[in-house]
């Protein structure tokens, strides 16, 4: 089964938590972790993560923890699942510099993967933490709409 990882979710989920936050305001690891229901100690290595990429920043002292480095039109669901996971690909092939594959010239499925991966791609980078703001919480078949990137 083709499943992103457990990190991608608790991710998503402390992100999603540290957008509804008010300007200026800092989620502390703990609070996070007890409102999105994820491992303290996960959580502790996964901010980092999205840290390090630009995602949130951290402040240290009695009012320190995580908020958005960024405005949540900015941050994307692909923007957060990548840096934890690194780049999201459903094939090898699809990658940008990918010409090791013998038959590459022949294949009957490289089309098929390659779009794919940009319908893929486009709909995570059009779901940001602005559009999940606007998300109803009770209603999960209740549409998404999307940015897209022209």
């Amino acid at each position: 089964m083709l499943e992103l990882s457990r990190k991608s979710d608790y991710a998503l989920r402390a992100v999603i938590y540290l957008s509804r936050l008010s300007p200026g305001s800092y989620g502390r690891v703990s609070e996070i972790a007890q409102a999105k229901d994820i491992p303290h100690a996960f959580l502790a290595q996964i901010l980092p993560l999205l840290a390090n990429r630009g995602v949130v920043k951290s402040q240290q002292g009695a009012h320190g923890g995580y908020a958005l480095a960024r405005s949540p039109e900015a941050i994307s669901f692909l923007d957060v699942i990548e840096s934890v996971e690194g780049p999201l690909r459903l094939n090898k092939c699809v990658e940008p510099d990918h010409e090791d594959c013998s038959i590459l010239d022949t294949c009957e499925m490289h089309h098929v993967w390659n779009q794919a991966q940009t319908q893929m791609v486009g709909f995570l980078q059009g779901v940001t933490m602005a559009t999940m703001l606007d998300a109803p919480h009770h209603d999960r078949q209740a549409p998404i709409t999307i940015q897209t990137h022209s």
